[in-house]
């Protein structure tokens, strides 16, 4: 061997020496770097808020300060744990390492993700503390105890310590990587671990940006009038007209939507969810106010006449103990553990519905945008800020939106689950003290009771069952929905009576554009067609939400019943049912007279039940409450929708949903 290469090879062996030193302290600095910093995290999660919780200080909110410190000390810990078993081996250190990372890059990502975004209000409470002198002094002189052997520090030292560790990982890895030779076997896997720290902040701070996009369009401002005309200027009345020119484009079929059928599917859900939870609540609401009610007529007891002074007394006990314990009781539970969870779950829709209106206006600006990209080639700063932002709350979205939907629908369940409890325990309460109360009243009584007994249930019985012949004969007719009439109100506002209809039956939309609605919802038809010009498809408004639904699901409105339905006598029959065949108050029949009467049939009138301007000479004008006298059930054409009647000597037609029947001498405007 020459001296040349001698010399080449003697400094080959040197660079690979001093590459192998230098990865060698590249490790121990590693390990030795986590091992303080878990020192300090340990300091902070344990010793520093165990001091402040013991002290017990009024106002300091520890959880709010500290956050999940607790969740990042442990993946902090275990990662210590196992970097100092790779770094003890005698060979395959560097794979060891690569391997440690790899395996804890998920929940590195969803420890520090958390920490990270609330770290700006850490920040500012620390802020507020520090405005507070007495706050302030107590969080002061547990840092002097707790932290006088680590010097002076300040709070901020230690909350920020793992928002700076999270960041320096890819840099000590990235070190090692550059130090260590291409053919040491760790080398693609320690290439692999350090992109995957670098994919743990890059995904940090993202989430950090999406959390700042929903905290900055979830709030919900109460703006005065003065406030809103305030903010009215050109950019603002520019946008609105570029996002009302989308909305006529989609609406037209000139330019196609875009679809997301994951984010659509989600926000539909949401949707659902959020008004059946209303109407659970706005149920139960009613439900305790309609036993409060029950509770101001318990004074109403019927009691037989074959009750004697002991089974009186017996009787009353009965009621008082039933209406002081077992009843309240169930009030209480029913407030406590289903309506108070409902109120809470209710607020919970307002910063997603926030959101899904925010997205919905930004996407309109995405699409105006795109379409000057495709023409002009190039966009404004402030655009593509606008397309970002779209594009932050379209993925916050489909992120946090199924996930927000999954957690509700499990407490909606748990809540429902608590009603059939709750309602299972009363029944168990009441049979129990029903059977304890039975015994006593049975005290005292002779064999003849039950005889009495027998026939007085078969007495009652025959009552019942004439009265279900009678109330079925009665209420055979098809009976109207019950609906919303503050939302009749608000659609009336914007449309003509003949304009409002009642969804029949349930209505899931599965299209563009379409609507879910509810058996007994209203709308106001804006157009009985689609864009295509399928008449089986109306246009219709919800009351705020405009769109389509099947014509077959709809009928129309009819604000008192129509000619030949006569829901007043309806509810006089079976008053007179009700007060003649069920009547609790020592009723005894007689021969002259049967168990139940059909009431005496009601003479009817027809009147105006609007006001009705007549645009034509064979039309005629209406006054609400105006006396009609019908000529003919239809039109010309048979169309039942219009009615020749004779008001005032004056002949024409109306519009039959204009009409209503009712007795006669009864204003209905009286």
């Amino acid at each position: 061997m020459d001296d040349s290469s001698y010399v080449e090879l003697s400094s080959k062996f040197t660079s690979a020496s001093k590459m192998e030193e230098k990865q060698m302290k590249a490790i121990e600095e590693l390990v030795a770097t986590e091992n303080r910093y878990l020192t300090l995290l340990q300091l902070c999660a344990t010793d520093i808020r165990n001091h402040l919780q013991f002290k017990q200080v009024p106002d300091l909110d520890l959880e709010g300060l500290f956050g999940n410190i607790d969740e990042v000390l442990y993946v902090s810990s275990n990662l210590l744990k196992n970097l100092e078993e790779a770094a003890a081996r005698k060979s395959g250190q560097v794979l060891s390492i690569s391997n440690v990372f790899l395996d804890v890059k998920q929940e590195l990502e969803d420890a520090y993700k958390e920490y990270c975004a609330n770290y700006e209000s850490t920040l500012f409470l620390e802020n507020n503390y520090k405005k507070n002198e007495h706050i302030w002094k107590e969080v002061t002189e547990t840092l002097n105890v707790v932290g006088a052997h680590k010097g002076t520090m300040t709070l901020t030292f230690f909350l920020v310590t793992p928002v700076q560790r999270i960041g320096k990982y890819p840099l000590l890895l990235k070190t090692i990587l550059e130090n260590t030779p291409q053919t040491d076997e760790g080398y693609t896997a320690l290439e692999k671990a350090t992109v995957a720290m670098q994919e743990v902040n890059h995904n940090i701070n993202e989430y950090k940006r999406l959390k700042e996009v929903a905290m900055k369009y979830s709030r919900q401002e109460n703006l005065s009038i003065r406030d809103t005309i305030g903010r009215i200027n050109k950019h603002s009345i520019a946008k609105k007209a570029a996002r009302l020119s989308q909305v006529i484009k989609h609406e037209t079929g000139i330019l196609p939507k875009v679809k997301d059928k994951d984010y659509d599917a989600s926000v539909k859900l949401f949707c659902i969810i959020e008004k059946n939870v209303s109407e659970l609540k706005k149920n139960i609401q009613n439900y305790i106010s309609n036993m409060e009610h029950f509770e101001n007529l318990r004074s109403y007891h019927y009691v037989s006449d074959l009750a004697d002074e002991h089974a009186t007394i017996c009787y009353q006990e009965f009621i008082q103990r039933l209406h002081h314990q077992i009843i309240p009781e169930f009030k209480r539970r029913l407030e406590s553990i289903i309506y108070e969870p409902l109120r809470a779950l209710t607020s919970l829709f307002s910063g997603p519905q926030q959101l899904v209106r925010k997205h919905d206006d930004k996407l309109l600006d995405y699409e105006k945008i795109q379409e000057k990209l495709k023409q002009e080639g190039n966009a404004s700063y402030d655009e593509k800020a606008a397309m970002e932002t779209y594009k932050a709350l379209h993925s916050l979205l489909l992120t946090e939106l199924p996930r927000f939907n999954s957690i509700v629908l499990q407490l909606h369940a748990q809540i429902l689950q608590a009603v059939i409890t709750v309602h299972h325990d009363l029944a168990n309460n009441v049979l129990q003290f029903t059977s304890q109360h039975l015994r006593e009243f049975l005290l005292g009584h002779n064999d003849n009771f039950w005889q009495q007994t027998e026939e007085t249930l078969l007495q009652s019985n025959v009552k019942l069952e004439n009265f279900c012949q009678i109330f079925e004969s009665i209420m055979g007719q098809t009976i109207e929905q019950p609906y919303n009439e503050d939302k009749l109100e608000m659609l009336l506002k914007k449309h003509s009576p003949d304009k409002i209809y009642q969804v029949t039956s349930n209505i899931s939309g599965n299209k563009e554009l379409d609507l879910t609605l509810q058996r007994g919802d209203l709308v106001a038809l804006l157009q009985a067609a689609d864009t295509k010009g399928n008449t089986n498809r109306w246009l219709v408004d919800s009351g705020g939400q405009r769109g389509f639904v099947p014509a077959g699901k709809l009928s129309p409105h009819q604000p008192a019943k129509q000619l030949n339905n006569s829901p007043l006598s309806q509810s006089s029959s079976l008053g007179n049912v009700v007060d003649g065949a069920i009547s609790r108050r020592k009723y005894s029949p007689s021969p002259e007279r049967p168990l139940c009467q059909l009431p005496v049939p009601m003479q009817y009138q027809v009147i105006a039940a609007y006001q009705f301007t007549a645009r034509g000479p064979h039309e005629a004008s209406l006054q609400p409450g105006q006396a009609v006298t019908i000529l003919e059930p239809h039109d010309k054409k048979g169309s039942n929708e219009w009615c020749l009647v004779e008001v005032n000597g004056q002949m024409g037609y109306v519009p039959s949903n204009y009409l209503a029947e009712v007795p006669l001498g009864y204003n209905i405007y009286s």
